[in-house]
């Protein structure tokens, strides 16, 4: 059986300059690291609602919200986070102080070698720990919330950060329910429409029996959802 290749590692790079930006995905994805470039926070917002990342990459300096700012406020969401890298021109001392209490591992200061960067990456996402990590297992799958990757007998499915969540909380409380208020809380932060909700667990479903073959989401009368076995 043919070795599987090393997924390739998914970095969010924010980045206004439009040059060096290009100039860094030129370089980093031949090496097997994805970039996903936004020009500002509001455009990093909703490349976040899509996929999840092993590392943020952010400029200090950008328009609008600053990375400072960014990565503060992302970091106070509660859910884990990857390690953050500041890529800047500003490199004095207080600058790089103000980097590390907003929440970054690293700091980069401009001009810099792109080899130098790419050694970097890697490093931090081997040796960081995301807080609250860890797999979380249940009923034969296993679950990396950091990722949203679903592993079972081999086979594995990318989900998207709704899925993530919400299958994150089933998996916790499996063999027992959830009630549809709690996975609410999970999708939302508060209890959402009802409606919405049978939406999300009848797209994790297909998403399921399309690559495992079975979709264990059970709906309880009176209780709410669990994640096993039928019996």
């Amino acid at each position: 059986m043919p070795e599987r290749m090393p997924a390739p590692l998914r970095v969010l790079l924010v980045e206004d300059d439009l040059d060096v930006a290009g100039g860094l995905v030129d370089y980093l994805e031949p090496l097997g690291i994805e970039v996903e470039h936004a020009l500002g926070a509001r455009e990093a917002g909703a490349r976040l609602l899509e996929q999840r990342f092993d590392l943020w990459l952010f400029d200090v300096q950008l328009p609008g919200e600053d990375g400072l700012a960014l990565c503060r406020r992302l970091k106070q969401g509660g859910d884990p986070t990857p390690p953050v890298l500041f890529l800047t021109a500003r490199g004095s001392l207080q600058d790089r102080l103000a980097g590390f209490e907003a929440g970054a591992v690293d700091y980069v200061v401009k001009p810099f070698e792109p080899a130098e960067l790419a050694a970097r990456i890697r490093a931090l996402v081997r040796h960081v720990p995301v807080r609250a990590g860890g797999w979380i297992e249940a009923a034969g799958f296993r679950l990396d919330p950091q990722r949203g990757l679903l592993l079972q007998d081999g086979r594995e499915l990318q989900l998207g950060p709704s899925a993530t969540r919400l299958l994150a909380c089933l998996m916790r409380a499996s063999p027992g329910c959830v009630s549809r208020a709690e996975l609410g809380e999970a999708l939302w932060g508060a209890p959402g429409e009802d409606d919405d909700l049978r939406t999300h667990l009848y797209e994790l479903r297909r998403r399921l029996r399309e690559t495992f073959g079975q979709a264990p989401l059970h709906s309880v009368r009176g209780l709410g959802v669990r994640f096993g076995a039928t019996a």
